[in-house]
């Protein structure tokens, strides 16, 4: 290991909300991480953003990885305020920060964040899911079709932004609108760390999903994932109460689907809670 520390950073899943709603929001999400790139001195291995949290892999210290995490945290809260009239969503949600004490940790830890959009049910791999960092590694070269920073007129950047931060003028903006993370993701410690792509393929295809969340302390044990779990759900709640959509349920009859999700799918009490909208108040009485 380096004298910098590797820490995976990563929010709680918002249990009623998304963070990320639209292709607009997922691009300020984007943006928000090369703003905080600039303000810590924390460097990005690897990221992935979710529709309801999200996920880096950071080296650096404590200190500064831990700011990254909750200034980022900030921002997405500030956004949602101001795009989804949404106040408060991100206030009970902790940034939780594990230390990575050793290589083949950092491997799995690396493989797991960029696994994420499989394990929600994605039909694709991982490098074409874009809201990741997925496709910036193991590239003979890598051309960003975009413009120079310095291109744009400062009130241009604080709009794509979000913020007076500045950047180096060589960073390119895409066409999209989105700063390119081949500007500031730490592809090559990436590529030291596994060596071989085929070392980093070989983990992004295997799934661990189960212990790792158990040993890094985020997850009681293995749930099944959200799409598949909504798509059981549907064929339940048409069979047992002649309905398409959970949202066409009465109160008692979202009571009952708790049980059955957690008898039947043996679903975790964040996920009842995000497919029934009930508070986690009212979840916990019932299973």
């Amino acid at each position: 290991m380096s004298e910098r520390e590797f820490y995976h950073v990563c929010s709680e899943g918002l249990e009623r909300k998304m963070i990320f709603r639209n292709r607009k929001e997922f691009i300020m999400g984007m943006n928000y991480i090369a703003v905080c790139t600039r303000k810590f001195d924390a460097k990005v291995l690897c990221f992935c953003l979710m529709g309801n949290h999200f996920h880096y892999i950071l080296s650096g210290s404590y200190e500064e990885c831990w700011k990254f995490g909750n200034e980022y945290k900030r921002m997405c809260a500030m956004m949602m305020k101001r795009l989804q009239d949404s106040d408060n969503a991100m206030k009970e949600v902790e940034i939780q920060i594990k230390l990575i004490t050793d290589k083949q940790y950092l491997e799995n830890a690396i493989a797991y964040v960029l696994r994420n959009p499989i394990v929600a049910g994605f039909r694709l791999m991982p490098h074409q899911y874009p809201w990741s960092s997925a496709d910036m590694y193991f590239r003979n070269s890598y051309v960003e079709s975009g413009k120079r920073v310095d291109s744009f007129t400062t009130r241009e950047l604080e709009r794509i932004l979000n913020s007076h931060i500045n950047l180096p003028d060589h960073y390119i903006i895409t066409d999209a609108g989105i700063v390119s993370p081949i500007n500031y993701i730490d592809y090559k410690t990436v590529e030291n760390i596994f060596g071989h792509p085929s070392r980093l393929m070989g983990l992004l295809s295997t799934r661990k999903e189960a212990e790792f969340e158990v040993f890094i302390g985020i997850a009681d044990k293995y749930n099944p994932d959200i799409e598949e779990l909504k798509d059981s759900v549907k064929e339940l709640i048409g069979h047992q109460f002649g309905v398409k959509s959970v949202s066409q349920l009465s109160l008692e009859q979202k009571i009952i689907l708790c049980g059955l999700m957690r008898k039947n799918f043996h679903a975790s009490r964040k996920q009842i809670a995000f497919i029934t909208r009930l508070n986690m108040e009212t979840i916990n009485k019932v299973i």
